[in-house]
């Protein structure tokens, strides 16, 4: 995949200043090689930044997410102490409202792209939603139905919070959209 011509269809907008592509520190870190998609985009686009979108793969509790920007290699080693993300995953991105891109280095999962929710939504009763929000969109209103009827996917331990965006990084950014202009 030609990365900096997708994130550009995306209307990405490169770093202003030339971002660390440190990616061999980040790998003595974590002991494992990082995928190898994954690494040459790091390599190429770390820091690039705008609003797009992903889908997700599965009902969450707060509607679509979001990306903001991705993160360079300093920021991703920045982040490898985290105790949100997962120990099996390093976060490749952030968004808005608590939510973050993570990327599986090790398991069954290896190379999955998920979306982490840093504010536990999942643990929040209906009412608090209720009370959060004055208007619910109607994806997380879906969500809250499933969960009152036991219809979402069962998570492993660690997994409650995240919901998976693609099986793979590639995969991932064939599945981004751009935001629709705050002005339509």
């Amino acid at each position: 995949m030609d990365y900096p011509a997708r994130l550009q269809e995306l209307g990405c907008e490169p770093p202003s200043e030339p971002p660390d592509r440190d990616i061999d520190s980040i790998e003595a870190a974590i002991g494992v090689p990082l995928p190898s998609s994954y690494r040459r985009f790091l390599d190429e686009c770390g820091g690039w930044n705008r609003d797009i979108l992903c889908p997700s793969q599965e009902p969450t509790p707060f509607g679509e997410h979001v990306i903001t920007g991705f993160n360079d290699a300093a920021e991703v080693r920045g982040l490898l102490d985290s105790t949100i993300t997962p120990r099996n995953m390093v976060t490749i991105g952030y968004g808005h409202f608590g939510l973050y891109t993570c990327l599986s280095i090790a398991g069954i999962d290896r190379g999955s792209v998920y979306a982490l929710d840093s504010n536990y939504r999942v643990f929040w009763s209906d009412e608090e939603f209720h009370l959060r929000f004055r208007a619910l969109a109607d994806s997380i209103r879906e969500y809250l139905e499933h969960r009152r009827n036991n219809a979402l996917p069962e998570k492993p331990a660690g997994y409650e919070s995240i919901y998976l965006l693609a099986e793979d990084f590639d995969e991932f950014l064939t599945r981004c959209l751009p935001c629709p202009d705050d002005d339509d």
